[in-house]
């Protein structure tokens, strides 16, 4: 059975655990909650939510807590989401 890989994000209006699960398939399920819901509610995930999930993702499967077929599908979704170029 696979782990979920989750963390704690700020924001402005509130404090979100984010949990990633992945359902097989290819497919990943994205899921939140604060202390003022009762459920995890679905989101679509931001480029920089993909990269966060992508350095977990490396830093687990050096840890031989990830299949490597988990990681390929987030390298390759991360990739398909980049992040925005820096302005200067």
């Amino acid at each position: 059975m696979r782990k979920d890989i989750g963390w704690q994000e700020h924001q402005e209006d509130a404090k979100y655990e984010i949990r990633v699960t992945f359902d097989g398939g290819g497919r990943i399920r994205w899921r939140r909650i604060t202390k003022r819901m009762e459920r995890w509610e679905t989101f679509e995930p931001t480029p920089a939510h993909w990269q966060l999930l992508l350095e977990k993702m490396q830093a687990r499967y050096v840890r031989r807590q990830a299949p490597y077929k988990d990681l390929q599908l987030v390298e390759r979704l991360a990739a398909a989401n980049p992040l925005p170029p820096a302005e200067a």
